[in-house]
């Protein structure tokens, strides 16, 4: 699955320059929460570890037809199994909510069935023998609130884009079909769907037929040939908009929402590419009959990578008129990875979760490397880098037993840490030689279950060479090595002096590294010096004979080591290394330059942002000027050039800004009338916030791409608190609501953070009946994330007529982690609060406020004034 957690704020406003990068990680699969990631279905104590198998499952087969307008299903599994060791009394089958019509046996005879809150309970009349072959045929019908997901025009999706699909990672099938919810086993399978002559049917493996049947609707049928595990089964049905392709002979396809058709080219711009790519670098063929990605409105993850069939959020389509803000090839090589990561061979249980996900990460990086050159490679690992080395500190090992939901092995341990930690192994064994070992594992574990174990063994017999300390302190142990590298020169015996540290804490979870760790020293002729230094102590010093003063010294300068690594070169050796031909060397140099104020600095991180030729170095100069924040660097970003990349660019009009300057504020205002791409036309809107002299409500009106520029122009409204406004931003919501057939629908980030911006402009009208009609029609709204947003609106409108609403739906039946209700019952303390002390607390309460909003006017024009007033320093 894609980082969804991270991927799960891919959706919101504004995404980072690389939307699966490790700072997407941070959102998305750190990447999922407003993008509704599976709640976790429920917390167990206690060391977790894969199941026993009493039972080898070789087949499933599921047959449903989907009730639309019912938001229903009517199914029927059949699972072929025999029992492997031991006589069998009865089959447990994980089952949530199906009402069971009807249970039937071949092979054995059934006793008697019963359900209980999580399982399907089939009792035997005598004992199924180890070996016999046994098939169980279940009908049943459900109405599923996760596992398998309706979007149609009545739950507010544009007409025209009905769909269902399934999302099954980690246990979530349980929900529409009854089977073995757990990885550790593997099945053929197949899907027949029954659905309405004008829908697509997508599921796994190859189409075996497509015929109209009595009933006029028409039977899709598909069949998944090589095992694979449960929580990969996948459908997919509704009205799509198809792109067709193929790939020596590979039926290739994707379908987005027919809303989207004007930008389903955008999502397939790289599949071929990624595909010929991770052929040649596994060395393994792609191992299905097809490959198919399916856009999915409101799906619950950036991706997720079904056998032969990718799910993926249609959240993430763009317009190509947002130039380089976003793509879609991170999320087209994460999830096609998948296909031989995480499909071909899995993960025995959720405890190794990373030889799925980090598998799918590194690969990502190593695409970027095909598509951008060494450069983008570097830049992905030091994303990556970021996001492991920046997270909350944490002990956990990768390997972790201790979580009570599987969920919580999603995170930054199994994304980006596990991809650093295969490119660690590949940095060490060198590209051929790890290529050989991860081909040797794939194909000695083809079509069955993995633990890290067995990549261990794979690279052990491969190499000859020893990996136990390696997997013990970056696998099986947590943290990472924080190291203080100091350097001097003698120049008596022509010795260079590098002392490293180990600073981070040492405990039983977190171990004292050994790491090979690589220094560069350039000479004054050009020529360098390479070196490895075995880092083993809390502290050591290491010496180095060189023929002449090194001019710089690189710290791990290809970057080969997770490691937080403090080093400041002394002297010239940071201006050289700003002006070198090393992207990292120079990217570091500019976070160093960040912390100083002289003037000699600015100058210079004003020519990288003129000159230098990689983005992302010209983005982080930007970063540092603002930090500086002297007149000096103040001057540097009002008077810098235009930036190519939309990327730097977005970066410059934030920093812009910020300066709360009338200079600022006029360029801000001229860019907004000829900016062209509408995410920047957006971020100057919010950048124009503060100012009061400039106006967004001609832009509130404007059309956009998912209405982008509206948002922003709503939450621009919001910061001024320009409660005039409140009547046009209610139009304009209403509006928005309800999009028609070829309008993509609104992120639903951008729509329910809108809501509480109207309920709070509304808040101090004498009569806000339109609001409250607006937002309390939400609240029967069939998507969880809507009910709450209009619940959290309502409360932040604070007017004593929604109690009503809110107290109904506090007292509806949710389950009890239910964001709906926590919000309901938040919005009800806050209006109590308001509510008490009668009117007159209430007065208090708006003077209250409109003293605060006088006090950040006055607090804003002080600032203004310091900065002009400020002497440089």
């Amino acid at each position: 699955m894609n980082r969804s957690i991270f991927i799960a704020l891919a959706a919101a406003v504004s995404l980072p320059s690389r939307p699966l990068s490790g700072a997407m990680e941070e959102m998305l699969c750190r990447c999922s929460k407003h993008l509704l990631f599976p709640t976790p279905s429920g917390s167990k104590p206690g060391r977790k570890f894969a199941r026993d198998r009493k039972v080898d499952i070789e087949h499933l087969k599921i047959e449903v037809t989907p009730d639309f307008a019912a938001r229903s299903i009517a199914g029927t599994a059949t699972v072929s199994f025999t029992p492997i060791a031991r006589p069998l009394p009865e089959l447990r089958l994980d089952a949530v909510d199906l009402r069971i019509a009807q249970v039937t046996a071949t092979g054995a005879v059934l006793k008697e069935h019963h359900a209980t809150e999580e399982e399907l309970v089939l009792i035997f009349r005598e004992p199924v023998a180890p070996g016999a072959k046994v098939s169980v045929m279940i009908s049943y019908t459900a109405s599923p609130d996760r596992g398998l997901y309706f979007r149609t025009p009545e739950m507010g999706y544009p007409a025209g884009d009905t769909q269902l699909w399934t999302q099954g990672e980690p246990e979530l099938h349980r929900f529409w079909f009854p089977g073995y919810d757990f990885p550790n086993e593997r099945f053929t399978s197949e899907v027949i769907c029954h659905a309405p002559e004008e829908m697509e049917v997508v599921s796994n493996g190859a189409l075996i037929s497509r015929t109209r049947n009595s009933s006029g609707l028409v039977t899709t049928h598909w069949r998944q040939d090589q095992p694979h595990v449960n929580y990969l089964v996948a459908l997919a049905c509704g009205k799509f908009t198809k792109l067709e392709d193929s790939l020596d002979g590979l039926p290739l396809a994707v379908l987005v929402p027919p809303s989207n058709t004007a930008e389903a080219a955008n999502t397939f711009l790289d599949t071929k590419k990624i595909l010929s790519f991770f052929q040649r670098e596994i060395g393994v063929p792609y191992p299905w009959a097809k490959y198919f990605q399916v856009y999915c409105h409101d799906f619950v993850a950036g991706g997720m990578e079904n056998t032969s069939a990718s799910f993926m959020a249609e959240s993430l389509m763009f317009s190509s008129s947002t130039e380089q803000l976003r793509t879609l090839h991170e999320l087209d090589a994460h999830e096609t990875a998948h296909q031989w990561f995480g499909d071909l061979v899995t993960c025995r249980d959720w405890a190794h979760l990373w030889l799925n996900e980090g598998f799918a990460s590194y690969y990502t990086v190593l695409y970027e490397g095909e598509k951008f050159g060494a450069d983008g490679m570097a830049h992905a690992l030091w994303d990556e880098a970021r996001t492991v080395l920046g997270a909350a500190p944490d002990t956990k090992p990768m390997v972790w037993r201790d979580y009570t939901d599987p969920m919580q092995q999603f995170d930054y341990r199994s994304y980006p840490k596990g991809a650093w930690v295969l490119h660690m192994l590949r940095s060490q064994l060198g590209p051929d030689l790890f290529r050989e070992a991860v081909k040797t594992y794939l194909n000695r574990h083809r079509n069955g279950i993995v633990t890290t174990d067995d990549l261990q063994q794979a690279l052990e017999d491969v190499s000859g060479l020893s990996f136990d300390q390696f997997f013990d302190q970056w696998v099986y142990h947590g943290g990472h090595p924080e190291l203080a590298v100091d350097y001097a020169w003698d120049s008596g015996s022509q010795m260079a002096r590098i002392s490293v540290r180990q600073t981070q804490t040492v405990s039983p979870q977190v171990p004292l590294f050994r790491v090979p760790l690589p220094v560069r020293f350039t000479l004054p002729d050009g020529h360098v010096v390479d070196k490895t230094l075995d880092v083993k102590n809390t502290s050591e010093d290491y010496y180095i004979n060189l023929p002449a003063t090194p001019e710089m010294v690189r710290i791990d300068p290809a970057f080969t080591v997770l490691a937080k690594v403090a080093f400041n070169p002394p002297g010239d050796m940071l201006s050289r290394q700003l002006t070198s031909g090393d992207m990292l060397g120079r990217l570091q140099a500019v976070l160093v330059l960040s912390e100083r104020k002289d003037d000699e600095t600015v100058k210079s991180l004003a020519t990288v942002l003129a000159q230098d030729n990689f983005w992302a170095v010209r983005l982080e100069a930007v970063k540092a000027l603002r930090k500086i924040e002297t007149p000096a660097a103040r001057e540097a970003l009002m008077t810098a050039p235009a930036q190519p990349d939309a990327r730097v660019r977005k970066e410059w009009i934030a920093a812009l800004g910020s300066l709360f300057t009338t200079e600022a504020t006029v360029r801000l205002a001229r860019l907004a009338t000829e900016e062209q791409n509408p995410e920047l036309l957006a971020t100057i809107v919010r950048a124009l916030a503060p100012s009061a002299d400039s106006t967004p409500s001609d832009l509130l009106a404007r059309d956009s791409y998912r209405h982008i520029v509206a948002f922003s122009a709503i939450q621009t409204l919001r910061a001024r608190d320009d409660q005039g406004s409140a009547a046009a931003v209610l139009a304009r919501l209403q509006k928005i609501r309800t999009p028609d057939a070829n309008t993509p629908a609104p992120r639903a980030q951008d729509y329910t953070t809108a809501l509480d911006a109207l309920a709070f402009l509304s808040r101090q009208q004498p009569d806000p009946s339109a609001t409250i009609d607006f937002l309390t029609s939400h609240l029967t709204d069939p998507r969880e994330g809507y009910r709450a947003a209009a619940a959290t609106a309502l409360g932040t409108l604070g007017n004593q007529r929604a109690r009503a609403a809110l107290t109904t739906l506090a007292a509806s039946r949710q389950p009890a982690n239910s964001p709906v209700r926590a919000a309901a019952e938040a919005a009800l303390a806050r209006l109590t609060s308001l509510q008490s002390g009668a009117p007159e607390l209430q007065n208090l309460v708006q003077r209250l406020q409109e003293q605060q909003k006088r006090l950040e006017e006055l607090s804003a024009t002080l600032k203004n004034l310091e900065k002009k007033t400020a002497p440089e320093k």
